[in-house]
């Protein structure tokens, strides 16, 4: 899965026109290219502090999920993006998970798969996956399937499906959105900031 964390400086537009006030438009571009690649490079720092305070997941996992910021530039101005790629965290497996038995009570015995995924609560999986194929969620313990949670694709014994969760990417679009946008924006008003008290030194 991959996702790109857009950057733009649309709620720094005031700090933006003092620039343009003072300096020529190749300068402003200038000197935003270097706010961009300050703030782009120091997003994964932010997502490994902001994730992992939504989600179960390490910083670790996280700084290798996101990838080197990209400039961008146009007519339109400079810009940023940031590359977030990885699969969706296998439960039992990305994420720790409870419930299960032994061989075929494993599929046979009533159980709830639950899984640590947001730090809110433990998630407790539906009895029937309806996303997959209808059928119950099983953890076979002790089993080659080392733990993982599986389902079966229908009634058959066969195939089975391995039961996933959120993956690194969505996370900083969902619970941990409000967080990242937050501390993103004030980077870059800090960088912004330094900038501005820059030109007035001289």
């Amino acid at each position: 899965m991959n996702v790109i964390l857009e950057i733009d400086a649309s709620e720094l537009s005031g700090q933006i026109d003092r620039l343009k006030s003072a300096l020529t438009p190749a300068r402003v571009n200038q000197v935003m290219y270097g706010i961009f690649q300050r703030t782009g490079g120091h997003v994964r720092r932010i997502l490994q502090d902001d994730l992992p305070k939504q989600y179960y997941i390490s910083p670790g996992a996280v700084g290798k999920a996101v990838g080197r910021a990209i400039m961008t530039g146009g007519s339109g101005g400079t810009g940023c993006i940031i590359p977030v790629t990885g699969p969706k965290l296998s439960i039992g497996g990305g994420f720790s998970a409870s419930g299960g038995a032994h061989g075929w009570a494993s599929l046979h015995r009533k159980y709830r798969v639950k899984a640590r995924i947001v730090k809110a609560g433990q998630s407790t999986l539906p009895q029937n996956m309806s996303s997959y194929g209808g059928m119950p969620p099983f953890r076979n313990l002790g089993s080659k399937l080392g733990g993982l949670t599986f389902t079966r694709a229908g009634k058959g014994r066969t195939p089975i499906m391995k039961v996933s969760g959120i993956a690194i990417p969505q996370m900083p679009m969902n619970r941990s959105e409000a967080d990242v946008q937050s501390d993103i924006k004030a980077y870059m008003e800090k960088r912004m900031a330094h900038e501005l008290q820059r030109l007035v030194g001289g």
